[in-house]
C-alpha cells in the first residue's frame, strides 16, 4: 500500500515522494506493520496465552513439542492456569488475581 501526496499550488514535501511508502515506527513498511497487527489481532486468547508463556520460558512452538511429555504437561498447566485468570477478569472477577 503506499499513498500519494498532492501537491496542487504547493511545491514537494520535503523528504516525501508521491511514491513513497508510508513507514512504520520502526522503519517497516506500513503494509508489514498492518499484516503483522491483523496476524496478532485474528488469534485467540488462548493462542496469544500460550505463545506469552511460551517466551517467558524463551521456547519456540517446535522447541515446545521437541520437550518430554513431563515438561510439555507443566507448561500446559500453567497456560491453562493463565486462561482461568484471565477468564476470572473477564466474568467480573477483576481481583481475583491478586495475592495478599
Amino acid at each position: 500500500m503506499s499513498f500519494s501526496i498532492s501537491t496542487v499550488g504547493m511545491s514537494a514535501v520535503k523528504g516525501v515522494s508521491a511514491t513513497s511508502p508510508v513507514q512504520g515506527a520502526s522503519g517497516t513498511p506500513f503494509d508489514d506493520t498492518a499484516e503483522a497487527f491483523l496476524r496478532e489481532a485474528h488469534k485467540s486468547p488462548a493462542e496469544r496465552t500460550k505463545e506469552a508463556v511460551l517466551k517467558r520460558y524463551n521456547l519456540t512452538q517446535d522447541q515446545f513439542e521437541a520437550l518430554p511429555p513431563e515438561k510439555q504437561a507443566a507448561i500446559r498447566r500453567e497456560i491453562e492456569e493463565e486462561m482461568r485468570r484471565k477468564l476470572g477478569r473477564a466474568q467480573g472477577g477483576a481481583f481475583a488475581d491478586v495475592v495478599v
